[in-house]
């Protein structure tokens, strides 16, 4: 299987590269982290991502708008909201996830391969 191009955005770097160690362990292929929204929507425009993982504790990125910014016109691209707080995990438009393991996370950008 070949791995699943993902970016990361979170503006708490330790986060980001906790995730990003964690996804490259499990065969992802993690192309960059992004401090916030601003800084991603560039790397989106020239670089294939199947999988966008936003850190859901920053209040600027839980605009309902982000998501049609992140997804664009790829319908087939992945976005998922992952908080340490309460350990959570939402998959956008499909399901919720409470008591999050590496192995969910995995699993959500793999659902669509």
């Amino acid at each position: 299987m070949e791995p699943c191009r993902t970016l990361i955005i979170s503006g708490h770097p330790l986060f980001a590269e906790a995730i990003a160690h964690l996804l490259r362990e499990e065969g992802v292929e993690v192309i960059a982290t992004a401090k916030d929204l601003e800084s991603a929507l560039p790397l989106l425009r020239v670089q294939p991502v199947e999988a966008i993982i936003v850190d859901h504790d920053d209040p600027q990125l839980r605009d309902a708008e982000v998501v049609s910014q992140l997804v664009g016109h790829d319908d087939e691209r992945q976005v998922i909201f992952l908080t340490l707080s309460g350990n959570r995990m939402i998959v956008h438009h499909r399901e919720r996830v409470e008591g999050v393991t590496p192995a969910d996370l995995v699993g959500a950008i793999r659902v669509q391969r």
